[in-house]
């Protein structure tokens, strides 16, 4: 089953060149995802969460890596990622890792994660979170799925002082992570860069970006990768520019051996911060096509 998966990616067309790059990350970008990508490729995967295996299978088909070069992480995450998949966020990570090498999500482990997506959906809302609403969405739009309307509709509702909080209520603090992967969504659902909804989001998110360029989750000095790779990602959906000083931020957190910090001060864990920051630097947005 897993070999059919790996071997169907060569049917799907993802777009992976230089070309898909270019309106998003500059060539120094492109050769930092690439350093990113090498050093994650080589980190062991037995400690490895089924949530940070599949987003390491996105993030390194981002960059190019041909599913056949995959087929460990693609194997091991059947394995685990039933019991790891319990909501419609989770799920959705597991099939946007499934897409990114041409599977079905449907038949991927003998198990179908769309219907964990779909069966925690109801009144415009998947799960409880904005990383379950807007994950979902990402991953139906990967699978070739229609985002309900409704989905959106409940998002513009849930919009905040601009950006949107964690659990997608107008009067919760707004995240720029949150943000950023909404945007995303809102993208891949087909609303427009110039909606309303969009241009208050890039501008409450823009306001938020620190002296250094970096962006932190709730604004403020410690500027972090996941955040910063969030907002970027989050700009480059909507048809924004990335700012100068955002791009050469992340750079900057990168080390010699290719991995990223978290922050400035802090290692915390490469693999999230290089997960998230690959994409960004790749200059490519969710869901990968």
């Amino acid at each position: 089953m897993i070999a059919r998966v790996v071997a169907a990616a060569a049917l799907v067309g993802f777009t992976t060149g230089a070309a898909a790059a270019a309106p998003c990350a500059s060539t120094r970008d492109v050769r930092a995802a690439e350093r990113a990508a090498t050093w994650l490729s080589r980190q062991p995967i037995s400690g490895m969460s089924a949530g940070q295996l599949a987003d390491s299978i996105v993030a390194l088909r981002a960059t190019g890596r041909r599913p056949a070069a995959l087929r460990g992480r693609v194997r091991r995450l059947a394995r685990t990622a039933p019991g790891y998949a319990r909501t419609p966020g989770a799920a959705a990570k597991v099939v946007l890792a499934v897409r990114a090498v041409g599977g079905d999500p449907r038949r991927f482990g003998r198990t179908d994660y769309l219907r964990r997506i779909t069966s925690g959906y109801a009144s415009g809302r998947f799960g409880a979170s904005a990383y379950d609403q807007a994950l979902s969405m990402l991953a139906l739009r990967a699978s070739g799925r229609p985002v309900p309307p409704a989905a959106v509709v409940a998002l513009r509702r849930a919009q905040g002082q601009g950006g949107w909080g964690f659990e997608l209520r107008p009067a919760d603090t707004d995240q720029v992570d949150a943000t950023g992967l909404i945007l995303e969504a809102l993208a891949a659902s087909g609303v427009r860069p110039s909606d309303t909804t969009v241009t208050r989001a890039v501008r409450w998110m823009l306001t938020r970006r620190e002296r250094t360029g970096g962006f932190a989750v709730q604004g403020g000095r410690l500027a972090d990768a996941n955040s910063t790779a969030s907002a970027w990602r989050g700009l480059c959906a909507s048809r924004r520019p990335v700012p100068a000083t955002t791009r050469a931020f992340l750079r900057s957190l990168q080390q010699r051996d290719g991995r990223l910090h978290a922050t400035r001060t802090s290692g915390g864990s490469s693999v999230l911060a290089v997960n998230d920051a690959i994409i960004a630097l790749r200059g490519r947005t969710l869901p990968l096509r």
